[in-house]
């Protein structure tokens, strides 16, 4: 893809706009056919764009090196805001689906945001099945509200909280579990819009999230724990509880050890 700036005419160094194309898609006369961020939908224009991304630039501290605690604290937190963010477009969805509206269209600025850090195909596959049905009827930008804001802000959040090359963990988990809880609530929200297409959208892009849940809670897992739910599953009875039940002893067990008291004690004295 190819991007170009538009720039002022009275602030040269101002940009004021922006225009894609698209490699190979050329006009009659050979160049580049280009579309404005407008011509790609409503709230693509760069003045849109910047408002979505209002306070996005971070201060110092927040661009520095986290620590894993830190990084932790994040995805919780993340977490938190999609799971209250899931229940309230709950709430909403066949009673006031305007007022979750934006929430709905912020939570895809939160899957790319997860996609990115966590640098995960299947999380990026979602987002991608998930732009369609976070898109506002008629290309409307709906009113903020603080459910669609907290989401905007986890994402900022999410954006600085890098792995470090380390396997993703517990926390990242949560994060997903929510993100595909938000993903189905949103599904139900377009199903009482009767969105069809939007709610297919919204279940293909669950549906990846669900697969990419199972397999990060399985990574999670530390191997001692998995060792022992997989014994636990084979074996809901200690093995030897059951034996000792049945009257059969434990292999390699020959019974007590005999005591060495006054009256089994060898004698002293010499010996041949």
């Amino acid at each position: 893809m190819l991007v170009r700036a538009r720039y002022s005419t009275r602030n040269p160094g101002q940009v004021t706009g922006y225009a894609v194309a698209l490699v190979g898609d050329t006009s009659r006369a050979g160049g580049a056919v280009w579309f404005g961020g407008g011509k790609l939908a409503a709230d693509l224009t760069l003045p849109k764009l910047r408002a979505r991304w209002d306070g996005a630039s971070a201060p110092a501290q927040l661009r520095a090196q986290f620590t894993a605690d830190e990084r932790d604290a994040i995805w919780e937190h993340a977490a938190r805001t999609a799971h209250d963010a899931g229940e309230r477009i709950r709430r909403c969805a066949a009673t006031d689906p305007a007022a979750v509206t934006d929430a709905a269209w912020a939570a895809s600025d939160t899957l790319h945001a997860a996609a990115a850090v966590l640098g995960s195909r299947v999380i990026r596959q979602a987002a991608d099945s998930y732009a369609r049905a976070a898109r506002a009827p008629y290309a409307r930008i709906p009113r903020r509200t603080p459910a669609g804001t907290g989401l905007r802000q986890a994402a900022r959040l999410l954006s600085r909280a890098a792995l470090g090359g380390q396997l993703p963990g517990f926390a990242q988990a949560q994060l997903v579990t929510q993100l595909a809880a938000l993903v189905d609530a949103v599904t139900e929200l377009r199903r009482a819009q009767r969105h069809a297409a939007q709610a297919a959208a919204a279940r293909r892009a669950a549906e990846h999230l669900h697969a990419e849940r199972r397999r990060l809670t399985r990574r999670a897992e530390s191997r001692v724990a998995r060792s022992a739910r997989l014994a636990a599953e084979d074996f809901p009875v200690t093995p030897w509880a059951a034996m000792r039940a049945n009257g059969a002893q434990r292999p390699g067990w020959t019974g007590p050890r005999a005591s060495r008291g006054p009256s089994s004690s060898r004698p002293r004295g010499p010996t041949r």
